[in-house]
């Protein structure tokens, strides 16, 4: 299981092993079948490669163990997604920027280049599709955040609503956003889930 945690540490930070930067280890075991009042023990580790316009490399991830139920929680700093190698806050100022700024994709991806050199235009379609394919999902997320995320009226089409979500996201700080979704839905908003309405 991964527990998603807000923090003001840079990601280079994290590319060393330091106990002091990840929160205190859960009182309870996270897992429903188990939740048993028994704090967490320190079990090592994890490395995972990072991208992000300002560090690329190692991080060092804390993992905790029930010593009940033997299972392991990871403690992911917010700037990281899980299963992802770019920077969930770089994703989304990425994102973000395309909408706002009224570039072509090729002219934006190739201002992109100067801080992700592997960027290309695939990595770019490939978020985006991913965000209107999970709509239903982030929108069900956002309005357990806030109800003020929850939409009334008609339904905007799929380009404009990702504008305003990005939009609404920025607003809020993506730091924050990434943690209370993720508290509140147990999963990224890139994780791709299957949602009838």
């Amino acid at each position: 299981m991964r527990l998603i945690f807000y923090t003001e540490h840079s990601a280079e930070e994290f590319s060393t092993q330091n106990s002091s930067l990840f929160p205190e280890p859960p009182q309870r075991c996270p897992f429903k079948d188990c939740a048993l009042p028994i704090k967490a023990k320190k079990h090592g580790y994890y490395t995972r490669y990072f991208v992000s316009k300002t560090f690329n490399g190692i991080l060092y991830i804390r993992r905790y163990i029930c010593p009940f139920c033997g299972r392991t929680i990871s403690m992911l700093p917010a700037f990281c997604l899980p299963k992802y190698q770019y920077s969930g806050i770089d994703i989304i100022q990425m994102l973000h920027e395309l909408y706002k700024g009224g570039l072509t994709l090729k002219r934006y991806v190739d201002g992109l280049r100067q801080y992700y050199s592997a960027m290309d235009r695939r990595h770019i379609n490939y978020y985006k599709k991913r965000i209107l394919e999970n709509r239903k999902f982030i929108q069900y997320g956002l309005n357990l955040i806030s109800p003020e995320f929850i939409s009334a009226g008609s339904i905007p089409e799929n380009q404009i609503w990702v504008k305003e979500f990005l939009d609404e996201v920025n607003r809020i700080q993506a730091r924050i956003f990434l943690v209370d979704f993720h508290t509140k839905t147990g999963e990224s908003f890139m994780t791709l889930q299957n949602m009838v309405a």
